[in-house]
């Protein structure tokens, strides 16, 4: 018998055994719950979903309802084979009955039911390694072909840009030469000198030094406005941008 057919068996003598006297005087009230009665019923009738919803939704109300957690325990082992929560839900009757009848029962099936864990979980995971194998192999296969395919491709797009449409190899077309525009005469720019400032200047001596003419200063105050704010506005040592002509 494997171990799954023996922890179903566990659960069938556990569950619908009978209880000894200190544990039915502490279930004798879940016996009255009414979601606990409406989760037998649909259990009775095979409805095995509506009956674990019912016993947890029974357990969110009252979560010291030990006879619950015993009874969707065995619905998640016998009918989902799911159990991890049917562990959780016969440890949890174990703290909340601590001195059942049913103690060393419940410890033997959960050591059993650790072990079908194991051993499905042992089952579920030796299949990876050759899935991995085989899916690698196709990935390399996959890649070889992709490389094939491009260089076909680059291939075939080699000989349609070599050819026309008639057949014939296109020939390049003969280049053009453009002709650059003549370089643009280089402006002449006035000729300038600097004039530093004495003590005693004014704009008009300074125009009588460069032009001969006192009458020019203004164009000496034009081209340094950047510096002057005023034609009085000299300094000692300022240097002034003179314009020639």
């Amino acid at each position: 018998m494997g171990i799954r057919c023996r922890v179903l068996a566990a659960i069938g003598v556990m569950v619908l055994g009978g209880c000894g006297p200190q544990a039915a005087r502490l279930d004798a009230a879940d016996e009255n719950n009414p979601l606990l009665r409406r989760a037998r019923a649909r259990r009775r009738i095979q409805d095995i979903d509506g009956a674990i919803a019912l016993y947890n939704r029974a357990l969110e109300r009252y979560p010291r309802l030990a006879r619950a957690h015993l009874e969707v325990g065995s619905l998640y082992a016998t009918k989902k084979k799911d159990y991890v929560r049917a562990i959780y839900h016969f440890q949890r009757y174990l703290e909340l009955r601590p001195d059942t009848q049913k103690r060393k029962l419940i410890e033997d099936w959960i050591r059993r039911a650790e072990l079908a864990l194991a051993a499905e979980i042992k089952t579920r995971s030796s299949g990876v390694p050759v899935e991995l194998a085989r899916l690698r192999e196709e990935n390399r296969r996959l890649t070889q072909r992709v490389k094939e395919l491009s260089a076909r491709i680059e291939e075939l797009m080699r000989g349609a840009a070599a050819e026309t449409p008639s057949g014939k190899k296109e020939e390049a077309p003969p280049s053009k030469v453009k002709e650059l525009p003549p370089p643009r005469p280089t402006p002449a720019y006035p000729e300038v000198k600097v004039y530093r400032v004495r003590r005693g200047d004014t704009l008009s001596s300074i125009a009588a030094r460069f032009y001969g003419d006192r009458t020019k200063w203004r164009r000496i105050y034009e081209a340094n406005r950047n510096i002057l704010d005023s034609p009085e506005s000299l300094r000692v040592g300022q240097r002034l941008v003179i314009p020639m002509e």
